[in-house]
């Protein structure tokens, strides 16, 4: 009885130490599955990467946990149906990423409408300020920012409104560097173009459309009086923010330079 005893612990603690094992391989397999996933997919839609990346990891470790319980002699059927139920789950997660992703592509092959026309659909108007994989974004008469699927434009009737075609008013792109104060840069633009405001209906605005780890990405908007200047003034405009980005890039590298510096000379005198 005791040698039976012995082979029993035995037996346990080997098949606890196996399913330990296929824990360990199931995270390493999973952290270079979200490595290879990110290098592969690196010009994807980052909301798809996101979602393949949380279910891949899942499907994954759910695969890993199911081997190593059979290691211990017990009873997977419940996790294979929730394996199972988990799939299910992703495939209707995805159709909304999917039918959106589909739409763009559609819109972009018709040359439907394009950054910087003033379009409606349902009860919603706006100047059109981005286009994503997912949705189109508009900006409306007060200000606020409207996100519509991109699906919507293929399955309801929309307008696209004549006065935004005789280009009176003009969406400029503008990216600048993380580093740059995006506040003063804007303050100090908005007062360079005063210069042009005999040629504008009303004063430019700016705002904030997509922000990332290294890049801000503003839109200018000017109003012209005569649409027929409109690549003079967009040649002018480009000008004074092209020397404006130059002028605080400059800037932005100095002080950066300044602060290491200082670092390094406090670093020098602690010791």
């Amino acid at each position: 009885m005791v040698i039976f005893g012995h082979e029993q612990i035995y037996k346990f603690v080997y098949d606890i130490s196996i399913f330990l094992v296929f824990v360990i391989f199931t995270y390493l397999f999973a952290s270079v599955s979200k490595i290879l996933i990110n290098t592969s997919m690196k010009s994807s839609n980052p909301l798809i990467v996101a979602r393949i990346k949380q279910y891949a990891s899942i499907l994954i470790w759910t695969i890993g946990i199911i081997l190593g319980v059979r290691q211990l002699g017990l009873s997977t059927d419940i996790l294979i149906l929730l394996m199972g139920l988990m799939g299910i789950a992703f495939i209707v997660s995805a159709i909304y990423v999917l039918q959106n992703s589909v739409s763009r592509s559609f819109l972009n092959l018709n040359i439907q409408y394009k950054v910087g026309d003033m379009i409606s659909i349902k009860n919603v108007s706006g100047k059109v300020i981005e286009i994503t994989n997912l949705n189109t974004i508009l900006l409306d008469k007060e200000g606020s920012i409207i996100a519509v699927p991109n699906l919507e434009f293929i399955k309801n009737i929309w307008i696209k409104h004549k006065s935004v075609l005789e280009g009176y008013e003009v969406t400029i792109p503008i990216v600048i560097n993380k580093g740059i104060d995006a506040v003063s840069f804007e303050k100090e633009l908005l007062n360079s173009l005063k210069e042009l405001n005999k040629h504008l209906k009303k004063e430019p605005s700016i705002i904030t459309s997509k922000t990332n780890e290294k890049t801000i990405q503003l839109s200018l908007i000017v109003n012209l009086i005569d649409p027929e200047k409109k690549s003079v003034i967009s040649a002018q405009v480009k000008e004074i923010v092209d020397k404006l980005i130059s002028g605080f890039t400059e800037r932005s590298e100095k002080e950066k330079k300044e602060t290491d510096i200082k670092e390094i000379k406090e670093i020098s005198n602690g010791h």
